[in-house]
């Protein structure tokens, strides 16, 4: 586990590509998003933004050298960031990689010097939502997120770091 690098960029968008394949296109955590959408962020262009921004940290897990897992943390206000992305391998899950994973990204939010980190899910993705209680997470809001064209009934968690 360690943090992201420049030069995952390409390694990263296979990662994003074969995990989408792996959970479907139904799966929860990707609601709404299609093979275009999966395409655009897997792309070198979009992940080297993300990589090289003041305002986010990516850590990823990996076994030799595959991805099996990352999370990301964005800064979207002073002292506020979203848990903006976390996701394991359909073939990983169950072995502590995503508990590992979040807690990696408390210290990528500690380096963003935020005081709370919000994340979203659907708000029928129990399993989830179980997942960020666990990590200290507690809900806050329900609202409707729009993903292309689909509505998303999301639950909003929060967490305070400091």
């Amino acid at each position: 586990m360690r943090p992201a690098r420049i030069n995952d960029a390409i390694p990263l968008g296979a990662f994003f590509i074969k995990s989408w394949k792996e959970a479907g296109p139904r799966a929860l955590g990707f609601t709404g998003a299609t093979e275009e959408a999966i395409k655009e962020i897997a792309s070198e262009d979009f992940l080297v933004k993300r990589l090289t921004s003041p305002n986010m940290k990516l850590v990823v897990a990996e076994r030799g050298r595959q991805i099996l897992g990352f999370a990301s943390v964005r800064r979207t206000a002073e002292g506020v960031g979203e848990l903006s992305g976390i996701v394991v391998l359909e073939s990983e899950t169950g072995r502590g990689l995503g508990t590992r994973l979040v807690k990696k990204a408390f210290d990528a939010a500690a380096r963003l010097r935020l005081g709370r980190l919000v994340v979203k899910t659907e708000a029928f993705n129990t399993r989830a939502i179980s997942f960020y209680e666990k990590n200290g997470f507690t809900r806050k809001a329900k609202v409707i997120d729009k993903v292309g064209r689909t509505k998303v009934p999301t639950q909003v968690l929060e967490k305070r770091l400091r």
